[in-house]
């Protein structure tokens, strides 16, 4: 390592390496890889962690926000979707393209009491189902489909939970995903929170991180 001060060198970990820019000190990762049909290893940049001053250590980088960032609510939408296979296995045999907008549209009226183009928007939904027109209108017989499907997701939630539904809904309703740059990330839901779900045998397979 070249001779930096003791106070930039206990920065460095195994993975990164220090860049020296006039008196400024940047921390970076990386890692190493040999050059094929060589013996020599070259140093693959990883990113920038963040700069190191004496005064305040490790300054980490600020992650830039583009485009803005969406809040999705995620529990209750999905775990309606997650009671409603065989339901959506019936929609698509009768309904075929059609299918995916009347099931999405029979989870929203049931968990938020209307299926708006806004209201698809901030729900999971818009992401598990993107590009889906909610004002497009329906006919006759997939209005009765929606219907239909906002009974037996309901009737679904009640068979599931009982007299719990209503509140368990309300909980499920404040699990969210936030995509940030394009990525989604799931905020921290405590230890708590995973036990009443694992009670409540609630699973949402590789959609909720442990972030």
């Amino acid at each position: 390592m070249a001779d930096y001060p003791d106070w930039v060198k206990q920065h460095k970990k195994k993975g990164t390496y220090i860049n020296r820019v006039g008196d400024k000190y940047y921390l970076y990762a990386a890692h190493s890889e040999r050059v094929p049909g060589t013996n020599k290893v070259k140093r693959i940049h990883d990113g920038y962690i963040g700069r190191i001053t004496e005064q305040d250590g490790l300054i980490p980088a600020r992650d830039k926000v583009q485009g803005g960032v969406a809040v999705y609510e995620f529990g209750l939408c999905m775990t309606l979707l997650g009671l409603c296979d065989k339901v959506h296995a019936g929609l698509r045999r009768e309904f075929r393209a059609a299918a995916d907008r009347i099931l999405v549209a029979g989870i929203l009226t049931t968990a938020y009491g209307d299926c708006r183009q806004e209201t698809y928007r901030w729900s999971f939904l818009s992401v598990k189902f993107p590009g889906l027109d909610m004002q497009k209108v329906l006919t006759d017989k997939q209005s009765f489909g929606v219907k239909r499907c906002e009974r037996m997701s309901a009737e679904l939630m009640r068979k599931k939970f009982g007299d719990d539904a209503p509140a368990v809904s309300v909980r499920l309703s404040r699990v969210c995903q936030v995509s940030v740059n394009g990525r989604l990330y799931s905020p921290a839901i405590g230890e708590e929170m995973k036990g009443w779900l694992r009670h409540q045998q609630i699973e949402w397979g590789d959609w909720l991180g442990e972030n």
